[in-house]
């Protein structure tokens, strides 16, 4: 008799390089969300570039960051074409603006569609996925 249990599939995990490697290992080692900040005028930026956009200078660091931010948009996805988030539908993606400045894109979790509006304040914080990606996760503030 067949085996008639659903089949697991694992979720993709995203391997990145550049600029994108190192925001996401500075992720990982350290638990915390990191930005992009340029060392000559302060400019904060995401996604992560080799010139700043203000004084196009090439010498940036990764800041941690706060976290704290609010929702400047989101989307419900009713549909998946990769089969491991299946039993996550529907899952909100949301972008958030955060306290300082940038905005990052993240998965809203604890939350069911119809339960996030533009603006309710939110935390964001990182998951590690293996050794060179951080999974970001969103969470309403109560």
């Amino acid at each position: 008799m067949p085996d008639e249990s659903p089949k697991q599939y694992k979720k993709y995990v995203p391997q990145p390089d550049g600029l994108n490697l190192e925001l996401h290992t500075r992720a990982v080692t350290s638990g915390l969300l990191h930005i992009q900040r340029c060392v000559d005028c302060g400019q904060s930026r995401q996604p992560p570039r080799y010139y700043c956009q203000d004084c196009f200078s090439d010498n940036y660091d990764f800041v941690p960051v706060s976290g704290v931010g609010s929702i400047y948009s989101f989307a419900i996805n009713h549909f998946t074409i990769d089969r491991a988030w299946i039993e996550e539908l529907p899952y909100i993606t949301a972008v958030v603006e955060l306290a300082e400045g940038p905005r990052v894109v993240g998965a809203l979790r604890n939350v069911a569609p119809g339960g996030v509006a533009l603006g309710d304040a939110v935390t964001v914080s990182v998951e590690p996925r293996g050794e060179n990606f951080a999974f970001i996760w969103v969470d309403l503030n109560p």
